[in-house]
């Protein structure tokens, strides 16, 4: 269920300050701290009851509670919710059970989850409304997707490029959040340039669909993105091929637990990024203690996986010149924390 927003603002930040400085305060001082706060969220999954009540699972229940506005959404978001609830008012019941909504850059998008497949007249009636609302819908039936009415790409933009992505795809909680971290890898990244490092090869570790890797092509020399995904490893060929960008991107299916990049093929790199899941990197962040690589940024979104795996990279040298924490999971436990590592 998503979480109400916190009574006071002061007391709530207090809170996450004190409890991330017991974490990782014995590794730097000084944690910067972004606040993205409410309206925020790009992705939503609303949950559909037998009744077509719409709304998020009661602590732990899965009793529907109606809503009427998500606080925490991005505000398009937000405002699409009595339209699907006037929808659902006229649709069969216990035919649909999850509302999976996302705000790309280039506009709304809907996975609608359904018990069975849809009938001529079910087509349509979700083909009108998604046209009347201007957003693409799409219907999973167990674990395939099938697009119903899309209205345009689902984009993310870049300065002078554009990203094709899937409808269910693992992005970035907010807007802001993959702004914030990028800007962080940017900058990161200008340190040895302006050291008169030229011709930084870079490894983009658990890259997903490439946020990071199309953030900095323009920066760096060459960029080689792993991926365990075979999806999203596509994606990335194909955005590549799409926007030119073969000379500088280079994409590898590769499972970082079972098989992470070696000592040996890690030495080949002038910086790494790194974005694991939630239980973090440990096969992998021994291998790079063990490697002659210099530099390093962590992207975390479970801060004890990241005091693990820091203090593994502490160990074999490397200091951590700062750290970032991200509310972008607004009103909950959650951070992002994005750490800097340098080894000399």
């Amino acid at each position: 269920m998503t979480s109400c927003p916190p009574l006071s603002e002061k007391l709530y930040r207090e809170s996450k300050k004190k409890n991330l400085e017991n974490l990782l305060g014995k590794f730097c001082s000084n944690i910067d701290w972004i606040w993205i706060g409410a309206h925020s969220r790009r992705k939503v999954t609303f949950q559909i009851d037998g009744k077509n009540h719409l709304g998020f699972f009661a602590e732990k229940s899965h009793n529907v509670v109606e809503i009427d506005e998500d606080p925490l959404a991005e505000k398009e978001i937000s405002q699409l919710i009595p339209c699907l609830k006037n929808f659902l008012k006229n649709q069969e019941q216990n035919f649909y059970t999850q509302a999976m909504v996302t705000l790309f850059d280039s506009g709304l998008d809907v996975i609608l989850t359904a018990t069975k497949t849809l009938d001529f007249s079910q087509a349509k009636k979700l083909t009108d409304f998604a046209k009347s609302q201007n957003f693409n819908i799409s219907l999973r039936v167990k674990n395939n997707i099938t697009p119903i009415f899309l209205t345009r790409k689902n984009q993310i933009f870049y300065s002078n490029f554009k990203i094709d992505l899937d409808s269910d795809i693992f992005i970035q909680a907010t807007k802001a959040g993959l702004e914030s971290i990028i800007k962080i890898i940017q900058s990161t990244i200008q340190v040895p340039l302006s050291r008169g490092v030229g011709g930084l090869h870079v490894a983009d570790i658990y890259a997903g669909f490439g946020a990071y890797s199309f953030a900095i092509q323009d920066l760096v020399k060459s960029i080689s993105a792993f991926e365990g995904d075979e999806k999203m490893v596509a994606l990335i060929s194909k955005n590549v091929a799409a926007n030119n960008l073969g000379n500088k991107i280079k994409s590898e299916m590769r499972d970082l637990f079972v098989n992470p990049l070696t000592k040996k093929e890690l030495n080949k790199f002038t910086l790494a990024i790194i974005n694991p899941p939630r239980n973090g990197a440990a096969p992998q962040v021994s291998e790079i203690s063990k490697s002659a690589l210099k530099n390093l940024i962590y992207v975390s979104c479970n801060p004890e996986s990241f005091a693990r795996d820091a203090t593994t990279l502490i160990n074999s040298g490397f200091k951590i010149l700062t750290i970032t924490a991200l509310d972008q999971f607004y009103s909950t436990k959650h951070l992002e924390v994005v750490g800097v590592f340098e080894r000399l």
